[in-house]
C-alpha cells in the first residue's frame, strides 16, 4: 500500500495534462480509421506493436479524447509494476527490506516521467509488466521443475515480443536469468528450454515483421550501428545518475544557472557517465545471485536503443531502469544493514534517500507543469489557425517562425484542422533550429505553395 500510494503520489500531477506531440497523431488514426499497415505501426511505418495497438485501440473505444482517463492508466500501470517489482524482488529472495526499497525508489524515480506522461509511453509499461511476469513465471520453472510455469513463461515471452522493439533482447535476458539463477550442474538442463523458447520467438517475429511491414520508415533511417553508440551507452549512463545540463529538456534551464553550479553539474553528469561502468562490476563481484542478474539486465536492456543515433529520450530508461532499482536498493539495504542502528551515519543516509524522493516528486511536478505549458500553447496557437479560415490543405508547406521551446504544432493540427501537408518549425526537434525566412525563400523560389505563421512569445504576430 506504501508503494502504489508513493508512486501515485510522484505522477497524480499529471491527470491535468492533455494529449501532445505523437499521441495526436495516433488519436487521428483511431478517430478516422487506419489501414492494415497503420494498425501494426500506427504513427511510425518503421514500427511493428500490434499487441499494443490492440490495447491502445481498446483504450480508444473505452476514453475517446477525455485525457485525464489516459494519464489515470498511465498512473494505475506505474503503481502495478512497482507493486509487482517488490514482489518479484521478494519472491526471488532478495532481502524484503532491500525489496521495498528498490521498489520506492522505482515509484518515484524522476527519470520515468516521460514514460508516465507521454500517452504512448504505456508501451514501456506495458513491456515492464511482461518482463516482471515472464521473470516470475521462470523463477517457478526453476525452483519446481513443472512444465506449466514454462508453458507460461513461453506465452508471455512470445507476447512481449509484440509489445515493443525493445523486448528483442529479453529472450538473452531470460536466459542469462536462468544460467545466473541456477545450480552450476544444473544450468546447461534449465536455460536450454528457455533458450528454444526465445528462438523460436525471435524467428517469428522477425518473419512477421518482415511480411507485414513493406516501407522503413523514421527509425530505420536513425537506427543504425555505428561509433555513435559507444557515445549513446555513455549518455544513458550517466543520465541514470544525473541527466547533462546539455540535454535539450535542461538546456533552458541551465543557460541561466549561475556558472559554479553548472560546471558542478557538468562535472557531476561526467562522473557518473565514466563511473558506471566500474562500480557496477564492482557491485556485481560484491552481490548476490538475484543482484548479479539486475546489474546484467541493466546493460542487455540498453541494448537495443544504442543504435538509435538520437538524443537521450527518458522513456527509453523504464524497462533498464527495473535492474537500476534492484540494485540502489541493495546497496542501501547493505549500507544500513553495515552501520549501528543508532549512529549518524544511517540517519543520515535514511534523510539522503527521503530528500532524494521527495526532490524527485517534485522534479516530476515540474515536468509536468511545462508539459502543461507547451500544451495550451500548441493549443493556442491552433485555435488561431483555426479562426484563420483559412484551409492550410491548399499549402504544401505550413511554416512556423519563433516557435518556443519544445511546442510541436503538427500533430495537433493533424487531429484537430485534419492537416494533411507537412510543417517546418523553426524549433524542429530532430534537425535543431532552422531558420524560416531562408527555408521560405528557397521554397517559393522553387514555385512550392507555402504559408508561413510568425509567433513570438506564444501569440500569432503575422
Amino acid at each position: 500500500m506504501i508503494l502504489a500510494l508513493t508512486a501515485v503520489a510522484a505522477y497524480i500531477v499529471c491527470i491535468v495534462n492533455d494529449f501532445h506531440t505523437d499521441d495526436w497523431i495516433v488519436l487521428s488514426l483511431l478517430r478516422d480509421g487506419f489501414s492494415f499497415g497503420d494498425f501494426f505501426s500506427m504513427e511510425n511505418p518503421g514500427r511493428f506493436r500490434p499487441l499494443t495497438n490492440v490495447l491502445i485501440y481498446i483504450r480508444y473505444l473505452a476514453f475517446g479524447d477525455r485525457a485525464f482517463l489516459y494519464y489515470s492508466l498511465n498512473i494505475i500501470l506505474h503503481v502495478l509494476v512497482t507493486v509487482s517489482l517488490f514482489r518479484l524482488l521478494v519472491k526471488i529472495e532478495v532481502p524484503k527490506a532491500a525489496a521495498f526499497v528498490s521498489s520506492l525508489f522505482f515509484a518515484v524515480y524522476f527519470q520515468h516521467y516521460e514514460a508516465v506522461i507521454w500517452l504512448y509511453g504505456i508501451i514501456r509499461e506495458f513491456a515492464a509488466i511482461f518482463y516482471i511476469a515472464c521473470l516470475w513465471q521462470l523463477h517457478d520453472y526453476l525452483k519446481s521443475g513443472r512444465t506449466k510455469p514454462l508453458v507460461a513463461f513461453a506465452v508471455l515471452c512470445f507476447a512481449g515480443l509484440f509489445i515493443v522493439e525493445d523486448f528483442v533482447v529479453a529472450p538473452l535476458i531470460f536466459i542469462l536469468f536462468v544460467v545466473i539463477m541456477s545450480d552450476r550442474g544444473e544450468r546447461l538442463k534449465s536455460s536450454r528450454p528457455v533458450a528454444l523458447v526465445g528462438v523460436a520467438g525471435l524467428i517469428i517475429y522477425f518473419s512477421l515483421r518482415t511480411l507485414l511491414i513493406a516501407k522503413p520508415g523514421i527509425v530505420e533511417q536513425l537506427y543504425y550501428p555505428g561509433l555513435h553508440m559507444i557515445r549513446v551507452l555513455f549518455d544513458y549512463l550517466g543520465w541514470f545518475v544525473i541527466p547533462s545540463p546539455t540535454h535539450p529538456y535542461f538546456a533552458p534551464l541551465a543557460s541561466n544557472l549561475p556558472a559554479p553550479i553548472y560546471v558542478a553539474w557538468t562535472g557531476l553528469s561526467y562522473a557518473a557517465m565514466i563511473g558506471f561502468i566500474p562500480f557496477s562490476i564492482w557491485l556485481y563481484i560484491k552481490s548476490p545471485r538475484p543482484v548479479r542478474f539486475f546489474i546484467v539486465f541493466i546493460y542487455i536492456a540498453l541494448l537495443p536503443i544504442l543504435p538509435l543515433n538520437y538524443k537521450v529520450s527518458s522513456r527509453n530508461i523504464y524497462i533498464p531502469s527495473i535492474g537500476l532499482a534492484a540494485a540502489v536498493g541493495y546497496l542501501f539495504y547493505r549500507f544500513l544493514w553495515t552501520v549501528d542502528s543508532r549512529s549518524w551515519l544511517r540517519r543520515i543516509g535514511i534523510a539522503i534517500f527521503f530528500i532524494y524522493a521527495i526532490s524527485s516528486i517534485g522534479a516530476i511536478g515540474v515536468a509536468s507543469r511545462e508539459y502543461h505549458k507547451t500544451q495550451k500553447l500548441v493549443a493556442g496557437i491552433v485555435d488561431d489557425l483555426e479562426r484563420s479560415g483559412l484551409d492550410l490543405n491548399d499549402y504544401q508547406f505550413v511554416l512556423f517562425d519563433h516557435l518556443p521551446g519544445r511546442a510541436i504544432v503538427g500533430p495537433a493540427m493533424i487531429y484537430r484542422l485534419h492537416f494533411k501537408r507537412s510543417v517546418v518549425a523553426s524549433n524542429d526537434p530532430l534537425r535543431g533550429p532552422i531558420d524560416i525566412e531562408s527555408k521560405a525563400d528557397s521554397l517559393y523560389n522553387e514555385g512550392v505553395p507555402i504559408i508561413v505563421f510568425d509567433y513570438r512569445r506564444g501569440h500569432m504576430v503575422e
